[in-house]
């Protein structure tokens, strides 16, 4: 299969500097996903600075595929109460108790957590929000602060932002009468 190829760390870290400088000219379309040719331009780079790579622009595309995929899981975890990131050693932490509950609603093959995962933090660079749909997907602080934006723009009073404190969520109720 001629489209599979292993990677090494050094074709990884090159890879990923390519993409971090695309995003940082502004590479990106306004849905937040890779203009086109990108594949093939991140392969080009990547023959001019590694000697004798033999890469195509489909091996490019399957690698951040991958990685978008365990950036994904991986950002899902540290989004979920109970997982941090040990810094040092660059991985999602995690009890076993709380992990073995997480994997019983979230089946995982692209990231197990307590194992490293030293490139997350630049995948946040060159995936950001857009982990898993390829859409401008945004985080829960960021709906807020827009909501809280757009009222603030088109003049409306009435909307005043609630507070997430634990203890207003613990009253909250669904009936529409309290």
């Amino acid at each position: 299969m001629s489209d599979r190829r292993n990677w090494t760390p050094k074709e990884e870290d090159v890879m990923i500097t390519i993409l971090e400088g695309i995003v940082a000219d502004g590479g990106r379309c306004d849905t937040g996903s890779f203009r086109p040719g990108t594949y093939e331009l991140v392969a080009s780079k990547m023959r001019e600075k590694i000697e004798n790579i033999t890469i195509t622009g489909k091996h490019v595309q399957n690698k951040m595929k991958r990685l978008k995929d365990k950036y994904s899981a991986a950002y899902d975890m540290l989004n979920t109460s109970g997982f941090g990131w040990n810094d040092t050693n660059k991985y999602v932490t995690v009890s076993p108790e709380i992990l073995e509950e997480y994997l019983k609603k979230h089946l995982n093959k692209n990231y197990t957590a307590n194992r490293p995962f030293p490139h997350y933090e630049r995948l946040v660079t060159v995936f950001g929000k857009d982990r898993a749909t390829e859409n401008m997907a945004e985080s829960a602080a960021d709906a807020l602060d827009n909501m809280g934006l757009e009222t603030e723009e088109s003049g409306t009073t009435g909307f005043t932002q609630p507070s997430t404190t634990p203890s207003n969520v613990a009253f909250a109720s669904s009936d529409p009468n309290t």
